[in-house]
């Protein structure tokens, strides 16, 4: 669990960091092809309501951010909130284009076995009390979510925001 705020940056910086994102393939890459960043995304609205608050709405850069770090959980042994290039949550949503001056948060899952799915990732996020938090912020607006599976393990990576 992370929560910070993002700096401001210069607009062409961040034209040329979605470029680069999308040039390096931010998507994820599933053994079957299915990204179920949507089904964590409901999985966690309803965790809000259950908590009392309002859904986040799906935000495409705070799920190409997600992506980009569950894509380095799961190929390249990330872990944590700290990317292998050194990337924070931070830089990664201000690389895809979110912000300036936004408040954003991360939770990040992996699992193996009958752990490798959306809903194992809410309930490992549920009982930590930091991704907790996160996750029962009212004040976060948006998020995006994305997985990613090589059939033997899965990863899952959530970015919150408010702007």
């Amino acid at each position: 669990m992370i929560k910070g705020k993002i700096s401001a940056f210069p607009p062409t910086f961040a034209a040329a960091a979605m470029l680069c994102v999308s040039m390096l393939g931010a998507a994820p890459v599933q053994a079957n092809g299915a990204d179920e960043g949507g089904a964590v995304l409901d999985l966690v609205n309803a965790t809000r309501a259950a908590n009392g608050c309002g859904p986040l709405a799906p935000n495409p850069q705070l799920a190409a951010a997600a992506a980009r770090h569950a894509n380095d959980v799961l190929f390249n042994g990330a872990q944590g909130h700290v990317g292998t290039d050194g990337s924070s949550i931070s830089q990664r949503v201000r690389d895809a284009g979110y912000g300036p001056n936004a408040t954003v948060g991360e939770v990040v899952f992996w699992g193996t076995g009958t752990a490798r799915n959306a809903d194992a990732a809410v309930k490992w996020w549920m009982n930590s009390p930091g991704h907790r938090a996160i996750i029962t912020d009212c004040g976060f607006t948006e998020a995006g979510f994305s997985t990613v599976s090589n059939g033997l393990k899965m990863s899952a990576a959530g970015d919150f925001g408010k702007r």
